[in-house]
């Protein structure tokens, strides 16, 4: 992997942890603005293809409201990069509170699309659920 990969994809992973982090802080403007406009994809309780900015931003909402993130970490990723766009794959954990105050730890997996724009990278698309059987990555 050439230099420039390597730091495309340190600023990706960068961009992946911006986003847990937004939603611990619960800043839906910074959500907003850690996705391009035309998103496109599915979130976990997607029934059909989610599309465009304001349909995300409909099940972070409903997230938001009803856990309240205490943690997270990124536990395996593999980024390929291919010119302006690339796709990340990562499994992570999200530790947080939900509507009845109790602590839950939600491992998820997710498949990101990224597009380079200006200069820098925003996540364009994604399929992101929880992993049904943690597995490997269930919490102890």
């Amino acid at each position: 992997m050439t230099k420039t990969s390597e730091n495309d994809k340190a600023q990706i992973l960068a961009h992946i942890h911006s986003i847990f982090q937004a939603y611990l802080d619960q800043d839906r403007d910074k959500i907003r603005a850690l996705h391009t406009s035309d998103w496109v994809g599915f979130q976990n309780p997607s029934t059909q293809i989610e599309r465009g900015l304001d349909a995300y931003m409909v099940n972070a909402e409903s997230s938001l409201q009803h856990l309240k993130g205490t943690d997270f970490e990124l536990l395996d990723t593999e980024v390929q990069i291919n010119g302006d766009l690339a796709v990340v794959y990562y499994v992570a954990r999200y530790d947080c509170v939900d509507g009845d105050g109790k602590s839950i730890s939600l491992p998820l997996r997710a498949v990101d699309i990224y597009r380079r724009e200006n200069g820098g990278w925003n996540q364009s698309g994604s399929h992101i659920c929880v992993i049904p059987d943690a597995g490997p990555w269930a919490r102890e």
